[in-house]
């Protein structure tokens, strides 16, 4: 950046030249600061919107899993009969699946994800306990 100009090293200026260069000071000065609040904001957005793409990721790799473990339960539940299991057989693949389900809310609750994410989309902790709940 250049030095600013020293006014007083001028002092045959009409006062009108002198208040014009107060006004573009003043004016440039007003860019700057709007210019450093823009970028804080682009960066903010930025950090928003990848904390938003890793727990849309994180949500979609549990999705995956408790699909297959849907899928498993199915399989057993209605599968050929060489295929079934006992009723002991199937309630220990039932408390597998509760676990799996229940570690997954303490995971989202200790993580915090569900607040802080759902904080920038607009959801509330109970809309994203229903989700993780219906996946």
């Amino acid at each position: 950046m250049s030095q600013p100009l020293d006014l007083s090293q001028f002092p045959d200026l009409p006062p009108e030249v002198v208040k014009a260069f107060a006004a573009q000071k003043a004016a440039l000065e007003a860019a700057r600061f709007e210019a450093r609040v823009e970028r804080a904001a682009r960066q903010h957005e930025q950090a928003v919107v990848a904390e938003k793409e890793a727990f849309i990721t994180e949500l979609k790799a549990l999705i995956e899993k408790l699909e297959g473990q849907v899928q498993d339960y199915r399989r057993t539940k209605f599968g050929p009969k060489s295929e079934k299991l006992g009723p002991a057989q199937l309630e220990l693949a039932l408390e597998d699946l509760e676990t799996a389900i229940a570690e997954t809310q303490a995971a989202l609750s200790v993580d915090g994800y569900a607040a802080a994410a759902t904080a920038g989309a607009g959801l509330s902790s109970a809309d994203a306990l229903a989700l993780a709940e219906g996946v």
